[in-house]
């Protein structure tokens, strides 16, 4: 015997949808989610050492000559590339809005000052390994920091290399409603990556003065 199954006509849905409802939006707040638990991982790794294995924080560098005593690292640097950061993230907000409106004009100039911005953040990120005042190897404290910078670091690369893959696709195809989705997609990336740098940078520099 035959059973009448219900059907739904879902032929006059969007084929695509520029916000949550897209499953590659989901799939991007899930992959943030993953490596904020492998930050807060880190974070907890920091945390440890400070309890259990230094007395002095951030403990002293004798690994130089002379030694270095004073080892809180050095601020100038990382606050500005902090800022630079932190300012990347308004032409990244007008290009989110731009894709809403279909604004290709706006989003091929708004990415192409992100992209200009994440070389410059890249650049001088690799500044920042120098104010640590330590190498990557010379103690517990050093090795966490520098994995901490490095995971980080290389965060921005890959946001920064989909930002240019976004604006080559935009100047050279045009702007459809899948890649309005994915740049947008790309957008909280970048949201995220400026967030989470200045949790970092709190504990990273700040930590070491105040814990």
């Amino acid at each position: 015997m035959l059973k009448h199954r219900a059907i739904i006509d879902v032929s006059a849905l969007p084929k695509t949808v520029l916000d949550h409802r897209s499953p590659i939006w989901w799939g991007n707040t899930l992959l943030l989610a993953i490596e904020t638990t492998m930050f807060a991982l880190f974070v907890a790794i920091y945390f440890y050492a400070r309890v259990v294995d230094f007395t002095i924080w951030p403990p002293p560098n004798g690994n130089t000559v002379p030694p270095v005593y004073h080892t809180a690292p050095d601020l100038l640097v990382p606050t500005i590339n902090l800022c630079i950061l932190l300012a990347s993230v308004a032409p990244m907000l007008w290009v989110d809005r731009a894709c809403l409106k279909r604004d290709a004009r706006a989003v091929k100039i708004g990415l192409t000052l992100c992209v200009l911005l994440g070389f410059v953040i890249i650049g001088i990120r690799f500044l920042e390994f120098n104010s640590l005042h330590f190498k990557w190897n010379d103690n517990a404290y050093a090795s966490i920091i520098w994995t901490i910078v490095g995971l980080h670091l290389t965060h921005l690369v890959i946001a920064t290399s989909e930002n240019l893959i976004m604006t080559i696709w935009v100047f050279v195809k045009g702007l459809d409603d899948k890649h309005a989705r994915d740049i947008r997609v790309t957008a909280v990336y970048w949201y995220w990556v400026a967030g989470m740098w200045v949790l970092l940078f709190a504990l990273i520099w700040g930590g070491a003065r105040w814990l």
